[in-house]
């Protein structure tokens, strides 16, 4: 009880920081100077939605190949759908993928067996967080390339490799050998004496669920780079986004500057999840990345809130379609 109490205040603080940061951040750019961007990038703002559409689309594509095929009834524009309506909660509430993610398991367990609904969406997730770490990794050696020097690029890039390395090992041991973790869990629980509602009422589910997702990954391994790369490449989407924005808005824009801002925004994306719609974190991340590489701070706060105005209306679309 305690640490719900705990977890619901940091959850309300950091939306009041989220808020004063976005509106500190607004202030400091000025309301106009906003505006004004908005109007430059004109009708396209229509392109925005189109790619952050293709978005959810290939995200789609991943999920549905995710899906047993003996359970695939769904069709693409089911799932796009409900991806749409969770990710709308994702964005909406404080929080966040804990209740958007279960959210698309529970609409699309309609559908089919909700094993098979919950380790979908489990291994997407897991694919895509992946693809995004990639991702992240060579924002941050693009960045290297262009700001530090040779000596410091070999270290901190060796280790950002070594670190990789580390992670697919680890990985690749866990789905291996099969290793049930939450099931350890339990046990480790159980024999210490400490009690987990959850794991005690769930455990054997949890268990299966922790099955059904090895043998995804060991029966469809032929489809696992396919969808690898399908993922990796959604980012691109987003790098087309700032990049469009910046070459509507400013005199000089660049592939660099819009792949840095890509990787700044999906590193707080992860980081700050429970944020909703990011409020405040992404203008200050997109700003920050954007001066590094001779933009101003409003070039960066004014692409960050275009970029929120094309999230809000796909959530618009979200809640319509879970109404």
């Amino acid at each position: 009880m305690k640490i719900t109490k705990s977890c619901r205040y940091v959850r309300l603080l950091a939306a009041f920081a989220s808020v004063a940061l976005f509106v500190w951040m607004v202030s400091r750019t000025g309301l106009a100077t906003i505006l004004d961007q908005m109007r430059f990038l004109g009708t396209g703002f229509f392109l925005l939605i189109f790619l952050s559409g293709v978005r959810q689309v290939l995200r789609a594509v991943v999920w549905q190949r995710c899906i047993e095929p003996e359970a695939r009834d769904l069709s693409l524009l089911d799932l796009f759908s409900l991806r749409l309506v969770g990710d709308a909660i994702t964005e909406i509430a404080p929080g966040g993928p804990l209740l958007g993610e279960p959210a698309k398991v529970l609409a699309a367990s309609q559908y089919m067996p909700a094993l098979s609904s919950a380790s979908s969406v489990f291994i997407e997730n897991v694919i895509y967080g992946f693809a995004a770490l990639l991702f992240m990794l060579s924002g941050v050696t693009l960045a290297l390339l262009d700001l530090a020097t040779p000596h410091a690029f070999h270290w901190i890039g060796g280790g950002l490799f070594l670190g990789l390395l580390l992670l697919i090992l680890i990985g690749w041991l866990i789905i291996g050998r099969r290793t049930l973790v939450l099931g350890r869990i339990g046990d480790y629980l159980k024999n210490t004496g400490l009690k987990w509602t959850v794991l005690e009422r769930y455990g054997q589910d949890l268990r299966a669920f922790e099955e059904s997702v090895y043998d995804s990954f060991a029966n469809r391994r032929s489809i696992l780079f396919l969808t690898l790369a399908i993922e990796f490449a959604t980012n691109f989407t987003g790098v087309a986004e700032a990049h469009l924005i910046l070459k509507a808005t400013t005199t000089h824009a660049s592939f660099t500057a819009a792949y840095l801002v890509e990787s700044a925004s999906r590193a707080v994306q992860f980081a700050c999840a429970f944020v909703p719609f990011g409020l405040g974190v992404q203008e200050g991340a997109a700003a920050f990345t954007l001066k590094a590489v001779g933009y101003t701070v409003s070039q960066g706060v004014s692409l960050a809130i275009i970029r929120k105005i094309r999230t809000a209306f796909w959530a618009g679309i979200g809640l319509v379609l879970a109404g």
